[in-house]
């Protein structure tokens, strides 16, 4: 055997031993975000096959009911703990009473988990004492049997409602599933391989710095036999994935539901938005830690200084109104410490009490959550220095100041309000915003948001949510408060339709480059429709300076809700400076901004070093809302003698980044020295070994033919 022919077997050899592991490898880690199969049923006595069909057929044929039903239900509900492995793994070291309350019914269900095993109970007399409980009505329970449902997906309309640990909820969504694809036998897999993602717009001139993006992503299963219909699109498993500029998936954490992150440091963000409890990750560390401290829904702040959470929950009033005596819902400010104690809380019931005009003042009858929904606020800025709190209340179209220490209501700006609201042609409007999100503040009277343009009544096409045809949009507001005016600033539509996303999330923020990073979502999730999730930054023209979509594959698409650009060194800009090293003077003006969006100022650290010796350090604050830190330094102490001068930022977390204001011509090639003598050796080595392959080929070949 020829020699070359050796070397290629050996590697070939090695190829595939490496492979065997890798394959094995991928294929489970592949196989992690797969939707539950049936649990087989092969070695089940026969009367839990039968049980199994009976309870199957009665659900197809609408006739299953708890009162009727009950008893073989929890026959086989108890048949599958005990035997199901993927079951008896969840409940493994896991101790909690779980109650579900089942409305339209006499019949509760519960389980009690205890040494790792569950006990199924349905019967009228439920245990009193519990650690999760699950609201939820006789149709919705129905529906999730029958796989028409997910519990992720009923809990985000509304039509589930827990109380009690996040993550313990989230492990009775599994095993629910199990059960659920065992008894309809069926199993639809997930997409191989995960999300893809696409970047459709970059003109790195446009934004220049190397940032970072994160947003949670979540599964949705399309129904292809009811398009556009509403709410007929299933939400299913989510995580968080952080992107570079070129798309390139940095970290992903699988399995995480949570809708909003907020960073609190350089490498850690906080996650909640879904009730349940938050969670702090570390995504350098790849660390999760949970908190005990509600997630809330919507959005949360947190305040470095206090080491509080801030909020938003419902609260089910007893007040009645209609003629179908429809409880009202309210959304309280709650804050808490780290112990989950509550410390304060604003309630609107005292200082934002329902007015029917005002809620029926569009012609509509929104309900959330089993409540009439007076407000559904989603999304708020808390200034901690000055205590005041802005609220977005979607469901009025205004934005609310509170005063913390009264908990008064200092103005209602929007729709209703008592603001004089101007368009950028300074025309007075009703409202400047129509069911907006992503409500933030960028600077002392500045505020932006990601405004929905859902139920404007200047545009009749949108008062419905199926068939809509508004203009989602950022919006840059201006709040005049000696005054009383609120003015548009600025604003961007999209050119395309397929941007528009109706009703439920989308977001906008200010960069510190000036442009405006958002999403608009997509059409999958609310309205049933093969739409893919669209994330896209704008300069102040208009101009698309980097767009970032997630195409689905047949019926699966995504969901986004809210997203956060973040970086990994503090941001410098030099605007001018001044150098004279004969006079060892130093002027400069620069900005500089932190690694991550922050709604507080934190410290910061400037040093000017020459020739690696520092020379002159100044501290200063990094300011809130990306908002730039500005200011100018002058130094008079630099050596005459200096090669490289360079001026270094630096963060509470010690994360650094420099900028090299001097450096002599000379010491260019020296520094650049290894890289040249390097490119040149492969330079010339290539067509060396070129020459050396083809002259020894000649060679066997003469040698061939001599023989």
């Amino acid at each position: 055997m020829r020699k070359s022919v050796k070397i290629l077997l050996i590697i070939s050899i090695v190829i595939i031993i490496i492979s065997i592991p890798l394959i094995f490898i991928l294929s489970n880690v592949l196989r992690m975000g797969q939707k539950p199969p049936p649990f087989t049923l092969d070695d089940a006595p026969e009367y839990i096959v039968v049980t199994r069909n009976n309870i199957k057929e009665k659900l197809e044929n609408n006739t299953f009911t708890l009162e009727e039903d009950g008893q073989k239900f929890l026959d086989f509900s108890q048949w599958m703990a005990d035997n199901c492995p993927d079951i008896l793994h969840l409940v493994k070291n896991w101790e909690q009473t779980v109650l579900f309350e089942i409305e339209n019914t006499t019949y509760d269900m519960w389980w009690i988990i205890e040494n790792d095993s569950a006990i199924v109970e349905v019967g009228t007399n439920p245990p009193q004492n519990y650690g999760l409980v699950i609201k939820l009505d006789f149709k919705t329970f129905t529906e999730i049997l029958m796989q028409e449902e997910t519990p992720l997906s009923a809990f985000l309309k509304g039509n589930l409602i827990y109380e009690g640990s996040f993550d313990e909820a989230l492990k009775v969504a599994e095993i629910t599933n199990i059960v659920s694809a065992t008894v309809m036998d069926t199993y639809s897999p997930a997409i191989f391989g995960g999300p893809t993602i696409e970047i459709t717009a970059e003109i790195s001139e446009l934004y220049n710095e190397e940032g970072l993006t994160l947003f949670p992503c979540f599964e949705v299963t399309i129904n292809p036999e009811q398009p556009g219909k509403q709410h007929k699109s299933l939400i299913g498993q989510g995580s968080v994935i952080i992107v570079d500029n070129r798309g390139k998936i940095v970290t992903k954490l699988e399995g995480s539901s949570h809708s909003v992150h907020e960073f609190i440091n350089s490498t850690a963000f906080l996650m909640g938005g879904q009730e349940g409890y938050m969670e702090l990750y570390d995504y350098r560390n790849e660390k999760v830690e949970s908190l005990a401290v509600p997630g809330g829904h919507h959005d949360f702040d947190y305040n470095p200084v206090t080491d509080t959470f801030m909020v938003l929950e419902y609260n089910y009033t007893d007040e009645i109104w209609g003629k179908d005596n429809v409880t009202v819902t309210y959304d309280l400010l709650s804050e808490y410490n780290r112990t989950g104690h509550i410390v304060w809380q604003w309630d609107p019931s005292i200082f934002f009490p329902f007015n029917a005009t005002r809620y029926t003042s569009l012609g509509l009858n929104e309900t959330f959550r089993g409540g009439l929904d007076w407000m559904h606020a989603n999304s708020f800025s808390w200034d901690k220095t000055l205590k005041v709190i802005y609220l977005n209340v979607r469901n009025l179209d205004t934005i609310l100041k509170i005063n913390y220490t009264t908990r008064e209501v200092i103005w209602d700006a929007g729709r209703g309000g008592d603001f004089t609201l101007l368009n950028k042609a300074g025309k007075e409007v009703d409202t400047l915003f129509c069911h907006s999100h992503g409500f933030e503040r960028i600077s002392s009277n500045r505020y932006i948001m990601f405004d929905n343009d859902l139920f404007n009544k200047s545009n009749p096409s949108t008062m419905t949510i199926e068939n809509s045809s508004g203009h989602s949009r950022f919006l840059e507001f201006e709040i005049d408060e000696e005054n009383r005016i609120m003015r548009e600033i600025w604003s961007w539509v999209p050119p395309s339709q397929s941007y528009y996303f109706p009703e439920s999330g989308g977001d906008a923020d200010r960069l510190p480059n000036g442009n405006t990073l958002g999403t608009f979502g997509d059409k999958a999730l609310i309205l049933n429709l093969r739409d893919p999730v669209i994330l896209t930054e704008v300069t102040k023209n208009g101009t698309i300076a980097w767009e970032l979509q997630i195409p689905g594959v047949n019926n699966t698409f995504y969901w986004v809700h809210r997203l956060e650009r973040f970086y990994e060194k503090p941001l410098i800009t030099i605007h001018n400076h001044s150098l004279d090293l004969s006079e060892r003077f130093l002027w400069i003006n620069l900005s500089t901004w932190n690694t991550f969006k922050q709604d507080t100022t934190s410290q910061g650290m400037l040093r000017i070093v020459a020739d690696g010796q520092e020379v002159s350090q100044k501290s200063f604050e990094f300011l809130p809302h990306w908002q730039p830190t500005t200011f100018e330094i002058t130094v008079n102490n630099l050596p005459s003698n200096a090669k490289v001068v360079e001026i270094i930022i630096e963060n509470n977390d010690n994360i650094k980044n420099s900028v090299i204001i001097y450096q002599q011509s000379q010491n260019i090639l020296f520094s650049y020295g290894p890289i040249l003598f390097l490119i040149g050796s492969v330079m010339v080595a290539i067509p060396t070994i070129i020459v050396y392959v083809k002259v020894r080929s000649t060679r066997e070949i003469q040698e061939q033919n001599s023989e």
